[in-house]
């Protein structure tokens, strides 16, 4: 069964305190109690509605301060982080403290091993001639 939309909703509300006119309800309390209820009902789904539309301004605001926050404390630790690395040297292990990797050289001789050792791999592989 498919949910009723909430305006949907509130359009029949409308329409029921809407029509019943203060002439009908008068000396009927069966249609006065409800009336009296729905109409309490509608006031307070329109202040919720209020309310609720005041907090999402609100975590919008909060959200766009975040990002903002964000952003401005990830150039102070890119800076702290330079100014560690200045203070210690950038090879030094101390800088694990802060969690920054220290500098430990450039590993370029394991590429060097592999493209040898590839290429004696494919000479001492036998010629697929089938001789």
């Amino acid at each position: 069964m498919p949910r009723t939309r909430r305006t949907q909703t509130v359009g029949v509300w409308l329409q029921l305190t809407g029509g019943v006119t203060p002439e009908l309800a008068a000396g009927r309390p069966y249609i006065q109690d409800p009336w009296t209820k729905l109409v309490a009902f509608q006031d307070e789904l329109d202040r919720l509605v209020l309310e609720r539309d005041f907090h999402e301004a609100r975590k919008q605001e909060a959200t766009h301060r975040i990002n903002e926050v964000l952003a401005e404390g990830r150039i102070v630790a890119t800076v702290l982080q330079a100014v560690l690395k200045q203070h210690f040297g950038a090879s030094s292990e101390e800088l694990v403290a802060f969690g920054i990797r220290p500098f430990r050289g450039l590993k370029r001789a394991r590429k060097a091993r592999t493209a040898a050792r590839t290429a004696e791999k494919q000479e001492a592989a036998p010629e697929p001639s089938g001789e």
